[in-house]
């Protein structure tokens, strides 16, 4: 087969999907795939046609994808975006409002070159769970796929229904559909019990048909036998046709993989093929990540695998693998990295589920689109467009209240940050030392005396106001002193702050203060970049309580609410697991997510980072620090709800609190971290709002709940990485 050749080795001019020359198969103005790709037609000639685009979710943040919310105005701005962005076509995964479809028909009436599509017909999972046997949702599903020929056509109406798109469909993009990718990303265990349940795959359909066939198999091939037949029938037409897969029921074997149900059934895309009256043809359509499954970890042909560069790349290994496994020419129909704070599972490769920076999430997309073309596939379509504030990810979805997600950012949920488009909360501070972005803040100043040091460095330890303002995503705070030296001698100067949720907190403030504090659930700790954390009341660590036997912990330490403990805020990013042909154990791993990181977070700096916890700005006088709300136990800030008692009620237990109590402190630290004696009550130099009798005072920060979060778009520093990746691709 000379498929891969083909495409590795189209010339500029044809990439580009619209110029150049190419053979001409048929002056019908409709795409087509076949064994070297797609082609659309250009003056009445068949050009190939390279996939390079992006996955546009439904969701915006306020709304589930069900509330169908998205308006016309923003898809509009949306294709114009993604058409800059030198991309070549979207995807979307079920029927989007009758917004979207006019939306993309006038965009591509007005472009130099369309925008085409890849429409998906949605299967709920939960339906097929419950289901068991694929074939039980038959009637449900194959009604949705008519449905969605119908949308696609322009030639329906679609009636209220929940959590569904609905309204009158009016607008013909059938031009530029490129295909239909029918399902989801199929569960094991559905797919084991349609093969259990069925005795034979065989179909033979008028447009599809099946070879070599499972159950299931053939229920895909009748599935979408059904859909061509509408089409055929009803417009008088045909376009392409695939099915979703992924890494988990894949054709191939994976005796590394160290999770049975991760290579347990495939689900073959070659034993669905096309008869002599099917001639848009079919193709493959997979999900490929770096970092999932582990088998892209601990596979040795993988890990060693020498990608086009001449470098050790995993996923250049799988992909390889993958496109030799079909005859089927290949899309990947989702790959992508989140910008997120928090990381889900670290990849041998650095391809992290997590915890990258916008410019990071840039190079690594480039760098796996190119890896995507290597492979000699369609090409690639990334997840995703935008942000998706409702997702949830499996180390911190219970920690959230699930019908508030969309209302709030949380920057620990790597699910909810694979945009190139970000929603960034108005009103958020830039962390950058502008005063300004705190006009609004509730401000406090100081009562308390100073215990001076006489080492030079009293200036720098002297607090004179703290701002305290928050916004969707985070809680912000800036602390001024009397004088901050550039560079901050954080050997000479250490801040702290202490922040009471619950009431239940710890009355002691660690690093040897010799302080008493309200009741405080988290303290936080400023010595610099590399040496600043945010610390939690070990009665209130939900890792522990979630993860403490796997993590082997005391956990006598962590059920016990008094005491004077506080420990690390740490994330799970590995069960652990025994890899099946060496018997080598992988253990339980987890990362401390409670070190802050220092930098400018302002977008439009040249020195912007999106990780950026806190700054420094001596010109000021000021540090300040924006803590995720995901950090700080805070189940939904948008009805200011905390997690609560978690060893007694669960992480269930949500309560609803009327502010945050906070103080700040200052103290001169040994070397160690910890503060140095300086003769007085406590071993603190300063403090705000006051201390009294070795105990410090908190000032208390509320705020109004909202139903609607306010935002602002903005395009991520990887979206300008990648549309130089795609100009690259397109010979621009």
């Amino acid at each position: 087969m000379n498929r891969r050749r083909f495409l590795t080795t189209l010339n500029a001019a044809a990439a580009t999907g619209l110029a150049g020359c190419g053979t001409e198969e048929t002056a019908e103005a409709v795409p087509r795939v076949g064994p070297d790709g797609f082609t659309v037609s250009s003056d009445g000639t068949r050009v190939p046609f390279r996939i390079r685009g992006v996955n546009v979710g439904m969701s915006k943040p306020g709304h589930f994808p069900g509330d169908a919310a998205i308006t016309h105005e923003e898809y509009a701005r949306w294709f114009r975006a993604i058409d800059d962005l030198n991309a070549n076509a979207v995807r979307v995964y079920t029927i989007h409002p009758p917004a979207f479809y006019r939306a993309l028909a006038a965009h591509n009436r007005d472009a130099a070159d369309p925008l085409y599509l890849f429409q998906g017909t949605w299967l709920p999972v939960a339906d097929l769970v419950a289901a068991g046997d694929a074939t039980a949702t038959s009637p449900s599903f194959r009604r949705a796929l008519r449905r969605t020929v119908d949308v696609v056509h322009g030639a329906t109406t679609l009636p209220d229904r929940p959590g569904r798109a609905s309204g009158t469909y009016d607008a013909d993009v059938s031009d530029y559909l490129l295909g239909y990718v029918a399902g989801v990303e199929w569960p094991p265990a559905v797919v084991r019990a349609t093969n259990e349940a069925g005795t034979d795959g065989s179909y033979s359909g008028q447009f599809l048909e099946t070879q070599g066939a499972s159950p299931f198999e053939g229920w895909l091939a009748e599935s979408l036998d059904a859909l061509v037949a509408h089409e055929t029938e009803t417009y008088g037409t045909q376009r392409p046709v695939a099915f979703t897969n992924w890494p988990t029921t894949d054709p191939l074997d994976h005796p590394y993989e160290p999770f049975p149900g991760e290579d347990s059934v495939s689900v073959d895309p070659d034993a669905v093929r096309a008869t002599a009256a099917f001639d848009a043809g079919t193709f493959a359509a997979y999900h490929a990540y770096p970092y999932y499954p582990d088998f892209l970890n601990e596979s040795p042909d993988y890990v060693t695998y020498v990608d086009h560069r001449g470098e050790p790349n995993s996923y250049a290994g799988y992909l390889a693998d993958l496109v030799g496994s079909t005859d089927q020419p290949l899309l990947v129909a989702e790959f992508g990295v989140p910008s997120s704070r928090g990381i889900a599972h670290e990849q041998v490769h650095g391809r992290d589920h997590g915890n990258h920076t916008e410019r990071e999430q840039g190079r690594l997309l480039r760098g796996m689109y190119e890896d995507v073309l290597a492979a000699g596939t369609l090409g690639g379509l990334v997840f995703a467009w935008q942000d998706e504030w409702f997702k949830r990810t499996w180390n911190v979805a219970d920690y959230s209240l699930p019908s508030r997600r969309p209302q709030w950012a949380n920057r620990q949920s790597p699910e909810e940050c694979y945009g190139l488009l970000a929603f960034d909360p108005a009103g958020r501070v830039r962390l950058d030392g502008t005063a300004a972005d705190w006009a609004d803040a509730q401000t406090a100043t100081t009562t308390a005396p100073q215990t001076p040091v006489g080492d030079g460095a009293d200036g720098a330890r002297r607090l004179t106001s703290l701002a305290v303002t928050h916004d969707a995503a985070a809680l912000s705070i800036r602390l001024e002193f009397e004088a901050l030296p550039a560079p901050v001698d954080w050997s000479a100067t250490n801040a702290v702050l202490t922040l009471g949720f619950t009431g239940r907190g710890n009355e002691t403030l660690p690093w040897r203060t010799e302080a008493a504090v309200p009741p405080t659930d988290f303290v936080v700790r400023l010595g610099g970049p590399g040496d600043s954390r945010v610390l939690v009341d070990t009665y209130y660590d939900v890792f522990a309580r979630e993860y403490g036997v796997a993590a082997d912990l005391d956990l006598a330490r962590y059920r016990e609410p008094a005491g004077d403990r506080f420990g690390p805020i740490r994330l799970a990013v590995n069960r652990g697991y025994t890899v099946p042909p060496t018997g080598e154990s992988v253990p339980f791993q987890s990362v401390e997510t409670g070190r802050l990181r220092y930098g400018n977070a302002n977008p439009a700096s040249s020195a912007y980072d999106s990780l950026a916890d806190v700054h420094v700005a001596p010109e000021a006088d000021a540090v300040e620090l924006r803590l995720p709300w995901g950090l700080l136990n805070v189940a939904d800030p948008s009805s200011r709800q905390v997690l609560g008692d978690v060893w007694t009620g669960g992480l269930d237990d949500a309560e609803e609190i009327s502010g945050i109590d906070i103080a700040a402190a200052t103290y001169a630290p040994d070397g160690n971290g910890d503060a140095r004696p300086v003769g007085g009550s406590t071993n603190l130099t300063h403090a705000l709002p006051t201390i009294r009798d070795g105990r410090l005072g908190t000032v208390e920060y509320t705020w109004e709940a909202w139903n609607e979060p306010a935002y602002e778009e903005r395009t991520k520093r990887s979206y300008a990485i990648l549309r130089d990746a795609f100009a690259a691709a397109a010979g621009r």
